[in-house]
C-alpha cells in the first residue's frame, strides 16, 4: 500500500509541476442519497469540463452491493419521515465534539462501509487521479480507513458542516457560507484549508431569462403572480394539506407544482387540484402540475416565491435566481440549518403550520416593499459561479498528496 501511495503522490508531483504537464486528473464521487450530492458533482463536472479538463464522475452507490444500496437510501428517507426526533438526537450526539479525528467507533463504522465498497477503492487505485473531489461525506471515510494517500477535497452541499463531513486526510474544504468557513476553524481546521465558494449548481441557474421572458416561454399569465411549489421531497400528507391550503387563498396567482420522478406526488397533486372549483376566477388560485422537467431554472426565473424544502442544492438555487424561500417540513439537522440560513438573512419565511400557509404568503404577495427587499437578499448572498470557483481553486493552488 505504501509503494501505491509514493506512486500516485509522484505522479502528481510532476503532473502539477512540469510546464508541459498534462491536464489535472480530477476523480469525482458523490452518492446518491437524494438528489443535491449528485447535482452538485454534475455541476462540478460541467464546470470542469469548461475549463478543458475531462473529469470522471462516479457515484459512491453504483460500486455498492443492491441491496445495500436500497437499505441505505431507504432507511434515511424513513428515519426523517417517521421518526425526525430520533434523527435529530442521533445527529447532535454525533455532533457533540467535532474534529477530523476518528474514534474508535467511528473507525470501525468507516472499516465495515468499505468491505462493500471495494470496486470503488480499485477504481480509485487504476484511476490514479490527481484530485478527488467529494460531494458526500461517506467516500473520504472509505478511503481512509484504506489508508489511501490521495491529494482529496471536500465540498460541503449544505449551510452547515456535520461532524461526518470531517475527515483526516482532506487538503481542502469549499463550504457554503463564511459562517460555515468559521465553524470549520473554530474545530480545529487550519483556516488555509478551507474556501467559501458556494454550493455548486448548474451554470444554467447563470444564464435564466428574465422572468417576463421565462413566463412568456412557459405560457404562464404575465399579469399574474407565480408560486413555484417543489415538491419532491415532501410526503404526500405535506403535499396534500399545503394544497388544501393554498385552495383557499384569494389572488390572482399561478401555482406551478413540480413533483420531480415520484408518481405517486403527481397522482396527489392531480386529484387535488382537480376538485378545486373556485367561485372567482380573477381571484382564484390556477394549479399547474408537472412531473419531472428539465425547465427549472426557467420556473425559478419565471417565479415570485420558491414553497418547498431547503436542500442545499435548491436553496443554492434560489439565492442564485434571487428568488424567495417559504420553507416547509424541513428535515432535522441539515435542512434546518438551511431554513435557519434563509431566515436569518432576511430571504426566507416559515410555512408552520401549514394552516398559516394562507394567511403568510398572502402577507408576503401583498407587500411589494418586503418582496423586493427579499430578493435583493437573494441576490446578495447568491454565488452561481460556486463550481468554477471550486474549480479553479483545484488548478490555481494544486493540493498536495
Amino acid at each position: 500500500m505504501a509503494g501505491v501511495a509514493a506512486a500516485l503522490g509522484a505522479c502528481y508531483t510532476r503532473r502539477v509541476t512540469s510546464p508541459s504537464s498534462p491536464p489535472l486528473q480530477l476523480l469525482i464521487v458523490s452518492a446518491s442519497i437524494g438528489g443535491g450530492h449528485v447535482a452538485a458533482a454534475r455541476a462540478l463536472e460541467e464546470a470542469a469540463r469548461a475549463r478543458g479538463l475531462e473529469p470522471q464522475h462516479v457515484d459512491l452507490l453504483s460500486y455498492t452491493p443492491l441491496g445495500f444500496r436500497r437499505l441505505y437510501r431507504q432507511t434515511y428517507f424513513d428515519l426523517v419521515r417517521t421518526a425526525p426526533d430520533f434523527v435529530d438526537w442521533l445527529g447532535k450526539r454525533l455532533d457533540r465534539r467535532p474534529r477530523e479525528q476518528r474514534t474508535r467507533q467511528e473507525r470501525v463504522m468507516a472499516r465495515l462501509t468499505q468491505l462493500i465498497s471495494r470496486s470503488l477503492l480499485k477504481l480509485v487505485r487504476s484511476s490514479a487521479p490527481d484530485v478527488v473531489l467529494h460531494t458526500h461525506f461517506l467516500p473520504p471515510a472509505i478511503l481512509h480507513a484504506r489508508r489511501l494517500r490521495l491529494p482529496q477535497a471536500v465540498v460541503i452541499t449544505d449551510y452547515a458542516a456535520h461532524n461526518l463531513w470531517l475527515q483526516p486526510g482532506i487538503g481542502r474544504y469549499f463550504v457554503a457560507s463564511d459562517e460555515v468557513a468559521a465553524h470549520l476553524q473554530a474545530v480545529g481546521v487550519e483556516a488555509a484549508r478551507v474556501r467559501v465558494s458556494g454550493i455548486p449548481i448548474s451554470g444554467r441557474f447563470a444564464r435564466a431569462p428574465s422572468q417576463a421572458a421565462a413566463r412568456a416561454a412557459l405560457g404562464l399569465a404575465p399579469e399574474r403572480d407565480v408560486l413555484l411549489l417543489m415538491a419532491a421531497g415532501l410526503s404526500a400528507g405535506v403535499l396534500r394539506g399545503l394544497l388544501e391550503q393554498l385552495a383557499t387563498l384569494r389572488w390572482p396567482l399561478t401555482v406551478v407544482i413540480i413533483c420531480g420522478r415520484s408518481h405517486e406526488l403527481v397522482g396527489v397533486a392531480e386529484r387535488e387540484t382537480a376538485r378545486y372549483r373556485p367561485h372567482d376566477a380573477a381571484q382564484a388560485v390556477h394549479f399547474v402540475v408537472h412531473g419531472f422537467t428539465e425547465e427549472v431554472p426557467r420556473y425559478m426565473a419565471a417565479a415570485d416565491l420558491l414553497v418547498g424544502k431547503p436542500g442545499g442544492l435548491t436553496t443554492s438555487e434560489a439565492l442564485a435566481m434571487g428568488l424567495p424561500f417559504a420553507v416547509v417540513n424541513p428535515y432535522p439537522l441539515q435542512e434546518e440549518a438551511n431554513a435557519n440560513f434563509l431566515l436569518e438573512r432576511g430571504v426566507g419565511l416559515r410555512l408552520e403550520p401549514l394552516t398559516v400557509a394562507p394567511f403568510k404568503l398572502r402577507r408576503f404577495l401583498e407587500d411589494p416593499p418586503r418582496r423586493a427587499a427579499m430578493r435583493a437578499a437573494a441576490r446578495a448572498l447568491a454565488r452561481a459561479d460556486a463550481a468554477d470557483a471550486v474549480i479553479s481553486s483545484l488548478l490555481e493552488e494544486p493540493l498536495a498528496p
